[in-house]
């Protein structure tokens, strides 16, 4: 019965967000941006991943000269990674003990020409905060690839927070993260060559 109603309630998921999805309307990636803000809610998983994954990337020299930060919407103070998050970006090459998370705000957003949420509640909380920047405004999962997408229904528009979860959730969010950075930094290196 259980795993009845668990189905039947993932199918409803699904459908809301088919509609929810089509719904959700970005800007144009700008042809030749020079940096790049990270958000999500607490800046200790997914944006401060996102913000070193892309210097890494950077540093490889992949992509040319753009700055990189991470914030987020719910940072009352600042505080440091989870220990599952830390161990997880180990074998990207990537060190977050020293990390302390930062607040966004309206001269942050100001100082970065693109701004990526995770997930569309916060895309939504970005829009309402900071109307008047609407056109820097942006939801990874809906960057990272050229091609039809591997994820459907909520997973499609949200890489959803592994925070207190087990550590394959780090692994899966960190993977997913990748492959839409790796997608966002090649296709803006296309369209700058143009």
């Amino acid at each position: 019965m259980r795993s009845a109603a668990r189905l039947l309630k993932g199918i409803f998921v699904d459908i809301y967000w088919m509609f929810r999805g089509a719904g959700i309307r970005m800007p144009p990636i700008p042809v030749n941006p020079r940096s790049i803000l990270f958000v999500c809610k607490g800046s200790i998983c997914r944006s401060v991943f996102a913000e070193h994954l892309a210097s890494k990337i950077q540093d490889k020299g992949l992509v040319s000269r753009m700055k990189f930060g991470s914030a987020g919407l719910d940072v009352p103070l600042p505080i440091s990674s989870p220990n599952d998050a830390i161990q997880c970006v180990k074998p990207f090459g990537i060190h977050l003990e020293n990390h302390r998370s930062q607040s966004i705000s309206l001269d942050l957003v100001k100082s970065y020409d693109m701004i990526i949420a995770m997930e569309v509640w916060q895309y939504i909380a970005l829009q309402s905060s900071f109307g008047q920047q609407r056109e820097k405004l942006f939801l990874l999962p809906l960057l990272g690839s050229k091609g039809p997408t591997t994820y459907s229904g909520y997973a499609a528009f949200n890489i959803q927070d592994p925070y207190g979860c087990p550590p394959s959730a780090f692994d899966e969010c960190f993977q997913r993260i990748s492959r839409c950075i790796e997608g966002l930094l090649i296709r803006r290196e296309g369209l700058a060559d143009h």
